[in-house]
């Protein structure tokens, strides 16, 4: 016996979600190896671990959706497998991502443009010894500022007009309120630490 789209989606986006919360959450965790670590080197673990998590969905959900939209969109209509790395958030999480919704297009390419700086400052500072440059670390902080930006307009579109793109208050719920509550909070959390660290000229970060 099966089980159905809407059960199944919804449980891979709470995985997801638990995966963000314990990854997040594990700087703060007395394991083994940081026991000793202060809290401003367990907020620092935190910040990169967010940097990874708000960058990867960037290149491996949005860039190939933005590319491919149109042949994802078959996918999840004809419920291929391959699709279903989009088709929880397309069916049901919100409608504008099925249907190509125009500012939902423009927002994901500056995203991904925004992502691509960010990229790069996150590369340089493993390969520099995990030490930003006030350049590395400012493209960070400004890509923090988009992902502040583009949840306000995304969520404020859509309550103005009435929800209308959610299937359910199931949907509401997980999809819509819960996954993107991380990118409504830690990039706040991300920008001031970044504020702090070039006000102090504190480049060098202790993971």
């Amino acid at each position: 016996m099966g089980v159905s789209h809407a059960i199944a989606s919804n449980a891979m986006t709470i995985i997801h979600i638990l995966c963000f919360v314990a990854a997040l959450a594990a700087p703060w965790i007395p394991l083994p190896g940081q026991t000793k670590q202060n809290s401003s080197q367990r907020l620092s673990k935190m910040v990169i671990v967010w940097i990874f998590i708000c960058l990867t969905p960037r290149f491996i959900w949005e860039l190939p959706w933005l590319l491919a939209l149109d042949q994802i969109r078959e996918g999840v209509m004809n419920r291929e497998l391959w699709s279903y790395t989009w088709s929880p958030y397309l069916m049901g999480g919100d409608a504008r991502y099925l249907n190509g919704d125009t500012l939902v297009v423009v927002l994901e390419w500056i995203a991904v443009f925004v992502g691509a700086f960010e990229l790069y400052a996150l590369v340089k500072f493993f390969t520099q010894g995990k030490r930003f440059t006030n350049i590395q670390l400012s493209f960070i902080m400004a890509g923090m500022i988009v992902e502040v930006f583009m949840p306000a307009v995304y969520f404020g579109v859509e309550i103005a007009n009435g929800m209308k793109n959610v299937a359910s208050v199931t949907d509401l719920v997980i999809k819509f309120a819960l996954l993107n509550s991380f990118w409504c909070t830690m990039p706040l959390v991300t920008y001031f630490w970044g504020v702090g660290r070039l006000a102090r000229q504190d480049l060098q970060v202790e993971l």
